[in-house]
């Protein structure tokens, strides 16, 4: 073997050790770039808008610790969306009661509402009637009976009723009747307890005693 044939072999050798690294980064750099990326925790995902159920002539009951029956209240529909976990009911009836007896009903077009019917909102035609308390000292009233006020009746097109706080509440304009008189108002605040209602924004009625046209 002439002495340029050993020459060039000796080099091949020394460079042998040189390209298995560079082949051997080439294969690591490719490995890295195939593999699937980790970009951090996933981002939550988001609870889905439309609804995961839907009811038909369905109703909700509300009962106390010891049974006595709260609040009920019924849908035409009623559907359920996660994202809000609240119904949403289209004609909407409920009924709630408290201990003392004082009660109110409400109907409207469409409602919605949490699970147990604590906060109601009542949109279209939203109409509630609420029994006021009894007025007076109930042994010194006529046949040992306390008095109150006929039904208070409120309508207007968005209604919101919260019936563990027994209060009837209203931003947009409502009107109020209750036996002769007839109120107009903006605004809306009704404590079912105390028989107390304050009006806002501009406020128009008429009062007549019992028994004159």
């Amino acid at each position: 073997m002439s002495a340029r044939l050993w020459l060039w072999v000796e080099r091949a050798q020394a460079t042998l050790p040189l390209l298995a690294v560079a082949s051997l980064a080439g294969f690591s750099w490719w490995l890295v770039q195939s593999s699937p990326h980790d970009s951090g925790p996933s981002a939550p995902r988001r609870a889905s808008s439309a609804p995961d159920y839907e009811l038909h002539s369905a109703r909700v009951v509300r009962v106390d610790p010891q049974g006595r029956l709260e609040a009920v209240l019924d849908g035409q529909v009623m559907r359920h969306y996660p994202d809000t976990d609240r119904l949403l009911i289209d004609q909407v009836v409920l009924t709630a009661r408290d201990a003392q007896g004082q009660g109110l009903r409400a109907v409207a077009r469409e409602g919605e509402a949490d699970q147990r019917a604590e906060v109601v909102t009542l949109r279209g035609g939203a109409k509630v009637v609420a029994t006021p308390p009894l007025v007076g000292d109930a042994d010194t009233a006529v046949g040992g009976k306390g008095l109150r006020g006929g039904p208070v009746r409120f309508a207007g097109e968005g209604l919101r009723i919260d019936t563990l706080g027994r209060t009837v509440t209203s931003e947009l304009p409502v009107r109020i009747t209750q036996d002769h008189s007839q109120i107009d108002a903006q605004s809306l605040r009704y404590t079912e307890q105390t028989g107390v209602t304050e009006l806002g924004g501009r406020v128009r009625g008429h009062y007549l005693a019992a028994g004159k046209p």
